[in-house]
This record gives structure tokens, sequence and C-alpha cells, in this order.
């Protein structure tokens, strides 16, 4: 009964080990705090047609296709009405304006995938 109650704590222990290095791992590199979702929007770029996937409300975070992400990032901000100020850029961040409301989305891209999340 002992070894068998060793065995099962040892596995919760190991279980919650992996589930915080898990949600570490995800904030830490997408910037959103369920790693399911992440896997989810993951999948949906790599094995899907799906040229975007939106992984986290508030704050915005989406995972896109890395081929031309720049302009599919400032396409799907012109569907939802805004138009990218160019002189507002700023290294990685971009600056979009709809009359006058202001967002600020941080673009970057790697070889798999390509990151935007939004600011305030």
């Amino acid at each position: 009964m002992k070894k068998r109650t060793k065995t099962v704590g040892l596995g919760l222990a190991v279980l919650v080990g992996l589930a915080g290095i898990s949600i570490f791992l995800s904030v830490s590199k997408f910037g959103a705090a369920n790693p399911f979702s992440v896997i989810g929007g993951l999948y949906q770029i790599c094995f899907t047609d799906a040229q975007y996937a939106e992984i986290q409300e508030d704050p915005k975070v989406i995972i896109a296709k890395p081929a031309s992400s720049n302009a599919l990032l400032i396409g799907y901000m012109e569907t939802r009405g805004y138009a990218e100020n160019e002189a507002g850029r700023s290294g990685s961040r971009l600056e979009f304006t709809q009359a006058n409301h202001k967002e600020y989305v941080d673009f970057s891209v790697n070889g798999f995938y390509s990151l935007w999340r939004w600011r305030e």
C-alpha cells in the first residue's frame, strides 16, 4: 500500500511539473497562458489551410503562417477597419489607426510561425 501511494504521489508530482513547464514555455514564447490553445494554433497553421489562428483573446495574440505574414497582418487589420501608420512604426512594433483609436502590434517571425501580440 505504501509503495502504491509513493508511485501515485511521484506520478502526480511529475504531471504537475510538466504542466508548470508547459505553461511557463507558453507564456514566455507566445504570451499566452494556455498551452493547449498554443498547440491548437500551431496545428492549424502547420497542417491546415488556415493563414492565422487566434490563441488568446485578451491581450490578443495570433499565430500566423510565416510566408508574407507582414502583408497578412496588414490585411487582417484592414478587414477590422484599421490602417497602418508607417510613421508610428518602431522596430517590430506596428501602429494601426481607426478614427481616434490606435492599436499597437508586436510582430515577429521565424521559420515556423509569425507571432502577432497586441499592446495597449
